[in-house]
């Protein structure tokens, strides 16, 4: 069932400028894919196609922090930004737009945030898996994520190439990181802030996954015994023995993922939809394109449309309802 009302959370926007940027350090792909072509026409044209009345932008991976070039990265952090917000100012009907931040540099990270957030008035931010191989549960980013949870903000977790110890080197071979590790890398960031107890720690956080959560809802169960286990803390006996001899399941593990929310970005099928479907619900799931990586997007956004266990309610949760409720609480 089609709906005649989208918001599109997952939607790149590659403004040339920013492609022309990254070339003064080297980078000319984002996970192993060329940069496609990209302008707004582009953007309203492909709405048009899906029936998209809205989209909240956001930069891809690699984004804006690069170790070696500290003043670089804060330049293009704050072009990238004013840049969405002038966009935003331009189209207010049709763009939102997730910050972009050098979560690499702590200090001016905070001051980033507080700047597109309360200066520009961006809706959210996004924030890759890891930067320079730190995954998002280091207590590197405490400061930061503490400015996130007062503000309640919405964040937009997006994959970046996998840290050196995970890399596979399929990549060489051929094969993108942007077909496979992508999903794996969403899954570590999550596990690690499981891990590391930043989903305890800042519970106001509101967090979207890329890609239906990447392997999250297939390997929830087991993951979310990493809250029993947490780095530096005695497992919690009680809550343990409650849990597992009264519930029958991880139940602090699970409801920290399920509080998340799962775009469509790449998910499609019965097999992906109904695991997804099973495990959050639809009032946690929302739409995303991956436009303009995603070429398959418009077929994938059919796929979804017509999925037959979906009802007529339900479809419009996914497709705008769950995401105005979560940025207007």
């Amino acid at each position: 069932m089609k709906t005649n009302k989208k918001i599109d959370v997952h939607h790149h926007i590659i403004p040339q400028e920013y492609v022309e940027m990254l070339k003064e350090i080297n980078i000319t792909n984002s996970l192993g894919v060329d940069f496609p072509e990209w302008t707004p026409k582009t953007s309203f044209s492909f709405m048009k196609k899906v029936g998209a009345d809205k989209v909240i932008a956001s930069i891809s991976s690699p984004g804006v922090y690069f170790k070696e070039h500290k003043e670089f990265s804060l330049k293009i952090s704050r072009w990238c930004n004013k840049y969405m917000a002038q966009l935003k100012k331009e189209h207010p009907d049709k763009f939102g737009a997730f910050a972009c931040i050098p979560l690499g540099f702590a200090q001016e990270s905070v001051e980033e945030l507080k700047y597109a957030l309360d200066v520009l008035k961006l809706d959210g931010v996004c924030l890759l898996t890891h930067y320079d191989g730190k995954y998002l549960g280091d207590n590197k980013y405490d400061e930061f994520f503490n400015e996130l949870n007062k503000r309640k903000a919405v964040v937009f977790l997006h994959p970046t190439d996998p840290a050196d110890e995970y890399d596979p080197n399929l990549q060489e071979e051929g094969l993108p990181n942007s077909l496979i590790e992508v999903t794996f890398d969403t899954t570590r960031t999550v596990a690690n802030m499981m891990y590391r107890g930043v989903l305890d720690k800042f519970k106001d956080i509101k967090y979207i996954l890329a890609h239906g959560g990447g392997t999250l809802p297939y390997l929830a169960w087991r993951l979310s015994l990493i809250s029993y286990a947490q780095k530096d803390k005695k497992p919690p006996i009680l809550r343990s023995l409650y849990d597992f001899l009264i519930k029958g399941a991880p139940e602090k593990g699970l409801n920290q993922i399920k509080n998340m929310y799962y775009d469509t970005a790449m998910t499609t099928g019965g097999y992906a939809l109904n695991t997804l479907n099973e495990f959050v619900g639809t009032s946690r799931i929302v739409f995303g394109s991956d436009f303009p990586f995603a070429k398959m997007a418009p077929i994938i956004t059919k796929h979804l449309d017509n999925h037959p266990e979906f009802s007529n309610e339900d479809h419009e949760k996914i497709d705008h309802k769950n995401i105005d409720e979560l940025f207007n609480n």
